[in-house]
């Protein structure tokens, strides 16, 4: 659980990390170097969970990998109802693409990432804030005090 008191806003309490994969996670059907990594040293605070059209047909290998579960979901919609399920409040969201800006709107905390296979303008204006990579965003939740910094009103 990481707790966060962003001054001029409500506390949030954070469980979950639902996660889009392709070009967000994976460059193209391929894990992006450090995600593992980071993505270990998080299992301690929040329960992840891989969400994803799985265009390179990579899910399965890539949760198997990292040891977390994954579901597909292709559209936006089917993304929202997983998040709905788990209560919005307590998620972050991280994606990229237009089907993650549902949660990325809707979490708790939405984080859109500018990957290696861009990022759509509906992910970036849905999102609360942009990173440049999946590491820096994995990195903020990590060390969430630049969070802090960052959406304090």
């Amino acid at each position: 659980m990481i707790k966060l008191q962003i001054p001029g806003e409500e506390p949030l309490v954070l469980e979950f990390l639902l996660l889009d994969v392709n070009g967000t996670l994976s460059n193209r059907g391929d894990l992006i170097e450090g995600v593992r990594e980071r993505l270990s040293g998080l299992q301690a605070l929040l329960k992840p969970l891989l969400l994803s059209a799985d265009t390179f047909g990579a899910l399965e290998e890539i949760a198997a990998g990292l040891s977390i579960e994954a579901r597909r979901a292709a559209s936006s919609e089917e993304k929202v109802a997983v998040l709905h399920a788990l209560g919005a409040g307590r998620c972050v969201a991280v994606g990229n693409g237009r089907n993650d800006a549902g949660i990325l709107a809707e979490a708790a905390l939405g984080i859109a990432v500018i990957g290696p296979e861009g990022a759509s303008s509906e992910a970036l204006a849905a999102a609360d804030l942009t990173c440049r990579s999946v590491l820096e965003g994995l990195d903020l939740l990590i060390e969430p005090r630049a969070l802090i910094a960052t959406l304090r009103s």
